[in-house]
């Protein structure tokens, strides 16, 4: 799939089966191998387009500091560019707060909005632990494998990974294969903590039209289930569903629910 220019950067995405379109967005130093538990469930009745953040996986590096909104604006561009017309977006963690910064800055390219394991940032989000926000930065790792097995160990529901090797090694092995630049890392690490801590939505919520789904596992480390609750209470007729007993990873956690859940909200009314 091809390289789509922005302005003095690119992004780099993939599409998937035929339908309405639905754009997949991922978090923290992911990639769009993330939704590989999505695609096949999702691209047999979507248009299922995936992209690689701004300086992540196939998305060449960027040397300068970004936001949220200019991710958020990175999707727009490629949306319009694709032809895409109103588009379904399912973002999750990082991946949410581009969704909701997209539905905002750009509502008439949104059909439907599922927000996942994420936050309205501001001075409505609760933060994680300091030991989890001490994780996300620690540089100090023996090699990328040692850093994703901490990190995803750490964000999942405890036991999860233990009890899914094959998810891990999933992980670790699309994380060796294409692993983002620590410059680019910390570029979205910046974009997350200025989203999280200044420039979030909080305050806009209530002029998000687009009919909306939140997803939140109630045992989510790094994204604080409150944030879901936030979410789903400020945004016009909401609907909220709670994971009883996941962590942060719901799409990888609870996939088959999740899936399910995603399929029946796109379902078209009537």
């Amino acid at each position: 799939m091809p390289l789509h220019t922005i302005d003095d950067h690119a992004v780099y995405y993939a599409s998937t089966g035929s339908g309405h379109p639905l754009l997949l967005i991922a978090g923290l130093g992911s990639n769009r191998s993330f939704w590989w538990k999505q695609i096949p469930a999702l691209s047999a009745r979507h248009q299922v387009i995936t992209l690689d953040n701004r300086g992540i996986g196939d998305s060449p590096p960027v040397a300068e500091p970004f936001t949220v909104a200019d991710m958020a604006d990175d999707a727009a561009a490629l949306i319009r560019a694709l032809g895409l017309g109103p588009t379904h977006i399912v973002g999750v963690s990082m991946g949410g707060f581009i969704s909701v910064t997209l539905a905002l800055r750009h509502p008439e390219l949104v059909d439907k909005l599922v927000l996942c394991a994420t936050s309205a940032g501001g001075a409505a989000h609760v933060p994680p632990p300091p030991e989890m926000l001490d994780l996300l930065v620690q540089p100090d790792f023996p090699d990328i494998a040692a850093r994703t097995r901490a990190v995803y160990g750490a964000i999942a529901a405890p036991g999860y990974m233990a009890a899914h090797p094959e998810d891990m090694d999933f992980l670790i092995r699309d994380a060796e294969e294409k692993p983002p630049t620590m410059e680019t890392y910390f570029h979205q690490l910046g974009a997350v903590h200025n989203y999280t801590s200044q420039a979030g939505a909080d305050k806009d919520l209530d002029r998000i039209t687009a009919p909306t789904l939140v997803i939140h596992g109630d045992i989510d480390p790094l994204v604080d289930y409150e944030n879901g609750r936030f979410l789903a209470t400020h945004i016009k007729d909401a609907r909220f569903e709670t994971y009883t007993g996941v962590g942060h990873l719901v799409p990888i956690e609870a996939s088959d629910r999740f899936n399910a859940d995603v399929l029946d909200f796109l379902q078209p009314e009537g």
